[in-house]
């Protein structure tokens, strides 16, 4: 193999395992996610029992950006979305109780204006999982 092959070998790969993280960084277009698009109201079933959650979906700037609000934390921005396949996840970064987490929602449809729903925290560490519905 020679030196230019070699590399070249190397930009097709670096190409193939970054674009999809740079894609992500550029946001989620409100057409590429339009049912998941207006509000949803989460109740989920975590180790301390039931717990509700809404997740507003907007268009903000020709991008999704998730509003998500609860009973116990203020509301949390969320502006990295993307679309693998029909599901829709968002990722972010938060703090509860001066405990840094990062924490990944994902909705799976389950029909019309219905959703599975999964609430990852710091990759396993905590999970609580139920249905989503459009208001």
């Amino acid at each position: 193999m020679t030196r230019h092959s070699w590399i070249g070998r190397v930009i097709v790969l670096a190409v193939v395992l970054f674009a999809p993280a740079v894609s992500r960084a550029q946001g989620l277009a409100p057409a590429d996610a339009d049912d998941f698009m207006g509000t949803w109201v989460m109740s989920m079933e975590g180790p301390q029992g039931a717990f509700e959650q809404e997740l507003e979906l907007k268009d903000k700037d020709g991008k999704v950006v998730g509003e998500l609000t609860n009973a116990v934390m203020p509301m949390q921005v969320i502006t990295d979305v993307s679309k693998p396949g029909a599901d829709l996840v968002l990722k972010y970064e938060g703090n509860y109780q001066g405990n840094p987490y990062s924490a990944t929602l994902t909705l799976v449809p389950d029909g019309a204006s219905k959703a599975k729903v999964t609430f990852d925290v710091n990759s396993g560490m905590f999970t609580m999982s139920g249905t989503a519905a459009k208001k």
